[in-house]
């Protein structure tokens, strides 16, 4: 791929995900400013379920993204997509009367509703997601970017429309996202017209097909649900032992301080078709110079934390209580965002994806295990917050230490010396507070960039050799 076309489809995902940013941000701030606090945590509660939904194509969608990365569109067999399309919406479908069959025994009138709107989700999500791998293979960027925020422009409109109406109910704003999926979906049949709209007579059973993509996307599959199941398993205790109002406070802080993954996973998706043609070779001086980028990007980006702790509890002073908990999870970007781009991109582009499951079982393994000792042991809020930066450390590093040793690569003292600016930022804010947590962080920021300005510029070489 050329520069060229690379800065454009970066450009093309940066706006795209700093639209779906502002908007997230919006929606996280806006929302619980104006509904009560427990309408606020079963509409956390529904979002909650929609991110586990990705996982009910059971891996086929991730056999085809593994599979067909950095193919050309014009290559794909249109007869043969098609087919598996049908096939995956008819699993789909009935995978969504389950869910709806099951809301009717829940008793709870809202959890039944927020069942019956997750069943729906299911089928909107998949469906779009068998789009969205197509483009990200193909490297077909800017139409995954306008697919990406058209139905997120369109929910925020809803969102704003709602609360001009002073609509207070959840289930309203629940209503609204489907919408925004729905569109988003049918954007999405659309720039995959040449296969999601043929003639049914060219439809034929594909179940070996099936089966190939079903045996090679299981492993990543699992990978990224044990993934997601690493922050899940903490979330569920703390709705679990809680309640819905606590979990809902503790979701909000959670959003804020994730918001800076959106651009993360941008750059992800535009590096893995491309990493996917590269001479492997090459990607030693790659993974390296991407790393020493992002560590430091990362960690200005830490600086973000300040004034919005200072602004948020003026702005939401229900929520107060809960955003002291910012400290402590704002470094969830650090590790979430370094094993996303990092461990997780690159394993995927070397099909080391056994080893990101192995990776991912351990770290929900420590998640499950620390989340049952504070539920019925310790009954602490603050160090269950705390584990979170514990178990996704334990996540980022294995599985970087991992990839290193695969790729004859040595980074491990890298890794404590980051960890020590990360438990640097996190003492700092949590025991004295703004001023001086801010200051001290300014201090060691510095010192790092300065010991490591040597490992930043060979890291801007690498990339430039490349």
């Amino acid at each position: 791929m050329k520069l060229k076309e690379l800065i454009k489809n970066f450009s093309y995902t940066i706006f795209s995900n700093f639209i779906s940013l502002a908007i997230s941000a919006l929606v996280v701030l806006i929302i619980p400013k104006f509904i009560g606090v427990k309408a606020y945590g079963y509409w956390q509660l529904y979002i909650f379920y929609t991110t586990y939904v990705g996982v009910l194509h059971f891996g086929w969608l991730d056999g085809i993204y593994l599979r067909f990365g950095g193919a050309r569109y014009t290559e794909l067999d249109k007869k043969l997509f098609f087919s598996q399309f049908i096939e995956i919406m008819l699993m789909q479908l009935i995978i969504a009367g389950l869910i709806i069959g099951y809301s009717f025994f829940v008793g709870d009138g809202n959890r039944s509703y927020i069942l019956i709107m997750t069943a729906f989700a299911t089928v909107l999500i998949n469906l779009r997601q068998f789009c969205l791998y197509i483009l990200q293979d193909t490297g077909r960027i800017q139409e995954y970017a306008v697919m990406s925020i058209i139905g997120r422009i369109f929910y925020f409109v809803l969102v704003i429309l709602l609360l001009v109406l002073r609509v207070r109910n959840f289930k309203y704003f629940i209503f609204a996202d489907i919408m925004g999926r729905t569109l988003s979906m049918c954007y999405a049949f659309y720039t995959c017209k040449e296969i999601i709209f043929q003639s049914i007579s060219n439809f034929y059973w594909s179940l070996n097909e099936a089966w190939i993509n079903f045996s090679v996307g299981v492993k990543l599959l699992i990978a990224n649900f044990a993934g997601s199941l690493i922050i899940g398993i903490v979330r569920y205790g703390i709705q679990a032992f809680w309640g819905v109002k606590i979990f809902g406070k503790i979701s909000l802080t959670l959003n804020i301080s994730n918001l800076l993954m959106t651009f993360i996973s941008a750059i992800s998706l535009v590096l893995y078709p491309v990493l996917r043609r590269m001479n492997k070779e090459r990607l030693k001086s790659v993974y390296l110079g991407i790393r020493e980028l992002l560590i430091c990007i990362l960690f200005v980006g830490l600086l973000v934390y300040y004034p919005i702790s200072l602004l948020l509890p003026m702005w939401l002073p229900k929520y107060k209580d809960s955003l002291v908990y910012m400290s402590l999870l704002f470094p969830m970007c650090i590790y979430s965002g370094k094993f996303s781009l990092l461990v997780s991109t690159f394993m995927k582009t070397f099909r080391f994806e056994r080893d990101l499951l192995k990776v991912n079982l351990v770290s929900v393994a420590c998640s499950f295990v620390v989340t049952l000792l504070n539920v019925f042991l310790l009954k602490n809020l603050p160090i269950l917050m705390f584990s979170i930066i514990f178990i996704l450390w334990i996540q980022s590093s294995l599985g970087e230490y991992v990839l290193s040793r695969k790729l004859q690569l040595r980074t491990a003292h890298k890794i404590w010396s980051e960890t020590v600016v990360v438990l640097v930022f996190m003492i700092s804010n949590w025991f004295f507070g703004f001023q001086i947590g801010l200051t001290i962080y300014l201090l060691v920021l510095c010192a790092y960039l300065l010991i490591n300005r040597n490992n930043l510029k060979r890291g801007i070489s690498y990339l430039k050799i490349t």
